[in-house]
């Protein structure tokens, strides 16, 4: 048979048409349908673990930062997280760190401070044992942070309510929520932190400063006598007015001693201090006149 003749032709179209035909019905056999394939590619995908969730923020939480307080042996700073006008935690974002005992120090103390303010939802807290100056730190910064909540909670009450900056954080301080009260149901007594105002948002002026002298404690090597000056149901400061003087010494200790106490007064916004290293009669017998007088200011 010669290469170009008719009959050649005629059988390669007919076994080209015969391979067409087999292709096709293979495609249309079960299994092997594109459709199938596609429809599982555009299905929905699963979803995502925890998407349910994302993007969402935790309802009625704020943090509040507060200032920086100097120590000694280098600065310390508080930020509180607070929820429903509650103190849900806190945590020192600055702590002493100015050398390697300090910062020792300062571990020890800073976790049970965040723990007694948690506790005690106010400043109101005592300073933890041989950290006296790291304590003292927290306690300013945290007072501040929660001055910055208490202001940003009457802000947002808006004037007439008549909440004061009690409703912000209410806690046994006393500036902080028994005048908040009073001043909403109009019966409050201002000398507690509130307005005494009879209607729902009115008010007296706030209260002047005043001075409490406590009585004198005696002590081995003297009286020791203070006097604190309470402005807005929280102690502004506290001196003493007496401090042992029997001898060159015990002036000397006083003179050294007494600055501390009167820092520590006004960061505790308590008798809650702790006493002065190598001062110990002077110490206690300040904590005894200062406890006085906060009893007689009525803190």
């Amino acid at each position: 048979m010669k290469r170009k003749h008719p009959l050649r032709r005629i059988m390669i179209g007919i076994a080209g048409t015969t391979s067409a035909v087999v292709l096709l019905l293979a495609l249309k056999q079960p299994g092997t349908s594109v459709a199938g394939s596609s429809s599982q590619a555009g299905g929905v995908p699963p979803a995502a673990s925890g998407s349910a969730g994302s993007g969402l923020e935790a309802a009625g939480g704020q943090t509040v930062l507060g200032d920086v307080a100097e120590t000694q042996y280098g600065p310390v700073q508080v930020q509180l997280t607070l929820s429903d006008g509650r103190i849900t935690a806190a945590t020192a974002v600055k702590a002493p760190g100015s050398d390697a005992n300090s910062r020792k120090i300062a571990a020890g103390a800073v976790p049970e401070l965040n723990q007694a303010v948690v506790a005690a939802q106010s400043a109101q807290i005592d300073a933890v044992s041989g950290a006296t100056y790291t304590s003292q730190g927290y306690i300013k910064s945290l007072q501040s942070a929660i001055d910055k909540a208490e202001a940003a909670g009457a802000e947002e009450d808006g004037p007439g309510e008549g909440a004061g900056a009690g409703a912000a954080l209410p806690g046994p301080d006393a500036g902080a929520g028994t005048g908040g009260s009073g001043a909403a149901s109009g019966t409050g007594d201002a000398g507690a932190g509130g307005a005494s105002g009879t209607g729902g948002g009115g008010g007296s002026e706030p209260a002047a400063p005043k001075t409490v002298v406590g009585a004198a404690a005696s002590t081995q090597y003297g009286d020791v006598q203070v006097r604190i000056t309470v402005s807005g149901g929280r102690i502004t400061a506290a001196d003493a007015v007496k401090a042992p003087d029997s001898d060159a010494n015990s002036r000397k200790i006083a003179a050294r001693a007494v600055p501390e106490l009167n820092q520590a007064a006004v960061a505790a916004q308590s008798a809650q201090i702790d006493a002065v290293s190598g001062a110990s009669y002077t110490s206690e017998g300040y904590i005894k006149s200062l406890q006085s007088a906060i009893d007689k200011a009525g803190l």
